[in-house]
């Protein structure tokens, strides 16, 4: 229980930590040219490469390359890019940077041609003293990558008009959450295409609407309108759906299962969405609310939690829920700043009377218990998905 709840606060006053003393430049900057300058090797025979990777970056300049030839480059520690360079691979199936991974903290960036696995991937970090902002990511293979708490992959912080296209991404994926004062901030535009998470089509869209998605390893709408996503199967990726900014979307008749740290399903400032007809199981956690409110989450089959952050007036209904591992004095749920809708819902068990979820509520002085009751919760379960 403890994880969970750690994890969903730490994570909420992160974002308060970070933007006391920041903001988010959303200005497009101009891409200076990158090819003009000196190239360093990494690797290889040749006099007076280097054989650390943070070496040659360490000693490179704005507009050079480092260029890495095929091997294994086992690290113990992250690699931080802070110059506007070209980072280039050999080989991206035999150039492997393993139990590691790369912080970019500044713009125009470029990296390609790695296989970047069991580490922790690659963030683009804008919350630093530095804008991280017109950054390419492209033709690399990302395997079994944790970011801090979870699987990664790629992830974008306070950054835009980045580029991240044509990466193959198995057991990890792309995350784009910003948070803000206990609240989320979809930073774009950005420019994704072309990935694949797991062999399956990463579907990335902005600004859209009227998309039906049946075809996807894992799936990203930012400023979105009427979307619906149905019959997917999506696993082993960092969030198998992530809503940011959207509306009136449908997210129907799906199974999630083994996602890692957001786990199934996540909602940041998004409304009158519909949550139906999914079976949501084995996930880190099941589904996780923050600042979302009137959205209907109803005949679902959960096996896992369901964190409701600042997020109010959602109606819960007719769904199985069966408790996790975590939470189970709190039937599965966890509540922070959020009053929602229960009706009829199955609690792992028949019940006579009314269940009470509890949770937690900000006050002036201290944060203090919270209530919510389904009043009439379903005495069966409810034939659901698979």
């Amino acid at each position: 229980m403890r994880k969970i709840i750690t994890l969903g606060i730490m994570l909420l006053f992160l974002g308060m930590t970070i933007s006391s003393s920041t903001g988010l430049n959303l200005e497009k900057q101009s891409i200076k040219p990158t090819s003009s300058g000196n190239i360093l090797y990494v690797g290889g025979n040749g006099t007076g490469n280097y054989s650390k990777i943070q070496d040659a970056i360490d000693n490179a300049s704005d507009g050079d390359t480092v260029f890495v030839y095929s091997g294994m480059y086992d690290l113990d520690e992250r690699i931080k890019i802070n110059k506007s360079i070209r980072l280039i691979g050999e080989d991206k199936y035999n150039t492997i940077i393993n139990d590691s991974g790369i912080s970019i903290v500044v713009s125009e960036v470029f990296i390609s041609g790695f296989t970047i696995q069991n580490g922790s991937g690659i963030s683009i970090e804008s919350y630093s003293l530095e804008v991280a902002n017109n950054n390419t990511i492209t033709g690399n293979i990302f395997k079994s990558n944790e970011y801090s708490m979870g699987i990664g992959g790629v992830e974008i912080l306070y950054s835009v008009y980045n580029t991240v296209s044509n990466n193959s991404f198995f057991n990890c994926g792309l995350m784009m959450i910003s948070f803000v004062n206990l609240d989320i901030v979809a930073v774009y535009p950005n420019f994704v295409y072309n990935n694949t998470v797991n062999g399956k089509p990463l579907a990335y869209f902005e600004n859209t609407s009227d998309e039906v998605i049946d075809d996807a390893g894992q799936v990203i709408l930012i400023g979105c309108n009427n979307i619906t996503v149905k019959g997917l199967e999506l696993s082993k990726t960092i969030i198998g759906v992530q809503l940011l900014d959207s509306f009136n979307c449908f997210i129907l008749d799906n199974v999630f299962s083994s996602n890692s740290f957001l786990g199934g399903i996540f909602l940041g400032n998004s409304n009158n969405n519909t949550i139906s007809g999914n079976t949501i199981l084995d996930n880190e956690l099941g589904a996780w609310l923050v600042s979302s409110r009137y959205n209907t989450i109803s005949e679902n089959s959960f096996e896992n939690n369901i964190f409701f952050i600042n997020s109010s007036c959602n109606n819960i209904s007719c769904n199985n829920f069966k408790y996790s591992h975590y939470l189970r004095r709190y039937k599965g749920i966890f509540s922070f700043d959020s009053d929602n809708k229960w009706n009829g819902n199955f609690w792992n068990r028949p019940r006579l009377l009314p269940v009470l979820i509890w949770g937690f509520k900000i006050t002036p002085l201290r944060m203090r218990r919270s209530l919510d009751i389904d009043w009439r919760p379903a005495r069966e379960p409810y034939d659901i998905g698979v």
